[in-house]
């Protein structure tokens, strides 16, 4: 969705709080209250409370790595594919090749990189849409990952790196700090570098920006590098957490994660949001499904919420918060002027 740039619509460089963020600040805070005092086991104290994010930080990783290919307004849908190829890669290299874990975690992550390029160079050269890329791509990797698991996945990873996924310091689990130190990394790389700049410039009008001079493709195809590493690293950490690998295990990655990106207020169409916004929806959303299974509902309950959170968060975005959305066009119907004569129009 191309609009317009000119200097009555400025792009926004660095994204402020503003009042997505502050209401989704907001029901957090209140979800946990209720969480804590209406169901039982929920909240054990501050390290407990934080000990629970280990069990969705890892949609938080893929979100980040969503949060720029959304703001070029792109998207990926094979970023569950790499994140469970990374994982069985990283898995084979270790236990059927003799590599340290210190080699196979690094090369899994540029294995992941080397995805997200192919997403991006056939995005970039076919002109083709990037969810049928995608999708498309994500149906391969899957096939391949398959096929390289085998029968019987690697499992049984050391204690050391387990502690990648379970493990904590001062209380604070190892997940946690990483997801919050490339939190800030993502953020800075968007509100504070050229790239970052190009990256929103991308998705508020495609057309403008490769006429000022910024090569559009490169920019695309460095979006999808980011998602590519970042689901990779969500794999690497599945397998830490669970201390095993399976061919499906990213499978659950994508739904949530894509959820957590839209409703932290990114534009679909690209061009808008913040990466605050995107980590709020992560602990929100986070949250909201520990609670609920901790509370005895199933998996497939808060599959069901989380489908629903996306399509409420796509559409109270596109109806009350954006340029040119139905809000905005029935004002703009019902406000315009009366026809001129047609002498006027043929003067």
């Amino acid at each position: 969705m191309t609009r317009p740039l000119n200097a009555a619509t400025p792009v926004r460089r660095r994204p402020r709080i503003g009042g997505w963020e502050l209401a989704l600040g907001a029901l957090l805070v209140v979800q946990l209250l209720v969480f804590s005092l209406a169901v039982p086991g929920f909240f054990d104290g501050v390290s407990g409370l934080l000990n629970v994010t280990t069990n969705f930080l890892p949609f938080g990783l893929v979100a980040l790595g969503l949060v720029p290919v959304i703001l070029t307004g792109g998207i990926d849908l094979s970023v569950g594919a790499v994140a469970g190829f990374s994982a069985v890669l990283m898995a084979v290299l270790w236990k059927h090749f003799g590599l340290s874990l210190g080699v196979a975690v690094p090369l899994a992550l540029v294995a992941g990189g080397l995805l997200g390029a192919l997403n991006g160079l056939l995005i970039t050269r076919t002109r083709t849409e990037p969810l049928i890329i995608t999708l498309a791509t994500s149906f391969v990797f899957n096939s391949v990952t398959t096929a390289l698991a085998g029968a019987e996945p690697p499992s049984g990873f050391p204690d050391s790196f387990n502690a990648l996924g379970i493990g904590a310091i001062g209380g604070v689990p190892y997940q946690l700090i990483l997801f919050a130190v490339l939190a800030i990394v993502i953020s800075l790389l968007i509100t504070r570098t050229r790239f970052g700049r190009s990256v929103v410039m991308v998705g508020y009008n495609r057309d403008a920006t490769r006429y000022s001079g910024i090569n559009v493709d490169r920019t695309v195809l460095g979006v999808y590098v980011i998602s590519g590493v970042m689901a990779a690293l969500a794999g690497v950490v599945l397998a830490a957490y669970y201390s095993a690998v399976r061919s499906d295990m990213g499978d659950i990655l994508l739904l949530t994660a894509l959820t957590m990106v839209v409703l932290g207020g990114i534009n679909i169409f690209g061009g808008e949001g913040s990466v605050l916004g995107a980590v709020l929806a992560v602990l929100l959303l986070g949250f909201l499904r520990q609670g609920l299974l901790i509370a005895g509902f199933s998996d497939m309950v808060t599959t069901m919420v989380t489908g629903a959170i996306l399509l409420v968060a796509i559409t109270a975005k596109n109806l009350l918060g954006n340029p040119g959305t139905f809000v905005t066009q029935l004002q703009a119907r019902f406000s315009r002027p009366s026809p001129s004569p047609p002498e006027n129009v043929m003067k």
